[in-house]
């Protein structure tokens, strides 16, 4: 049960000293110092990476600053393949329309998650990084094994393998699939389904769709058990009804 990704060192505002150099850097001159960064314009700093200055941008709501002797570049907000250092700690953004946080990977930005909840991705105190991953869609990234998330379209219920979000159950029923705020916890209603649907409860029953068979979960799909030739197929509690 999922809501919400908060990481444990959040997006950084770099500052590092430059004072001691009388030449003003320019792209691709030369430096010593790893990691020193200088603003070059409002919205971009340059900072020291193998020995060589590189443009970073500085897209975040505050650009680029000067505090004394030392520069700040605000890089929350970016796009995949923006340049950032290669040295911080774990260094994270959001992209300017909300919908994926970015980590700084190798020297840019890259895909961290899909921030597809109602929250989407959120700046919040000048730099931490807030990703709703309350909905999500097959094939998101993900990272913590058995964590739960419902699809956009809040039919499917996801589970987390580790690496990727994956199909656990379809929820079919009318309150289909849903988080709850408070505790995170994810409800899918699997009363109904069709053939074929994924489930992750061995010997779970469901009425089909159309309310002419019963269904039962078997290697991790809904199969068909048996037709109902007199009466609809009906659940009553954790009963299942089908003549």
């Amino acid at each position: 049960m999922v809501g919400m990704e908060r990481p444990l060192r959040c997006a950084v505002l770099l500052a590092l000293a430059f004072g001691a150099c009388r030449t003003r850097p320019s792209v691709g001159a030369s430096c010593r110092v790893a990691d020193q960064l200088v603003c070059s314009q409002q919205a971009s700093a340059l900072v020291c990476t193998t020995g060589a200055w590189v443009e970073v941008p500085c897209k975040g709501q505050r650009g680029c600053t000067h505090h004394g002797d030392s520069d700040d570049c605000d890089d929350t907000v970016a796009v995949a393949g923006d340049r950032c250092p290669r040295n911080p700690p774990l260094d994270y953004a959001c992209t300017a329309d909300r919908t994926k946080a970015l980590v700084c990977k190798d020297g840019s930005f890259a895909l961290w998650r899909d921030c597809r909840g109602p929250e989407g991705c959120q700046v919040s105190d000048g730099r931490n990084i807030r990703c709703d991953t309350s909905l999500g869609e097959v094939g998101d990234p993900c990272a913590q094994h058995g964590t739960y998330a419902c699809s956009v379209d809040r039919k499917t219920m996801l589970i987390c393998d580790g690496t990727s979000l994956a199909a656990a159950s379809s929820c079919r029923g009318p309150e289909g699939c849903h988080t709850q705020r408070d505790t995170r916890k994810v409800d899918c209603d699997d009363s109904v389904a069709e053939e074929g649907d994924a489930c992750d409860q061995p010997k779970r029953i469901a009425c089909s769709v159309d309310r002419k068979a019963e269904l039962v979960c078997t290697s991790g799909k809904y199969a068909k058990k048996r037709e109902c030739h007199h009466n609809d197929c009906r659940l009553d509690g954790n009963e299942l009804f089908c003549d």
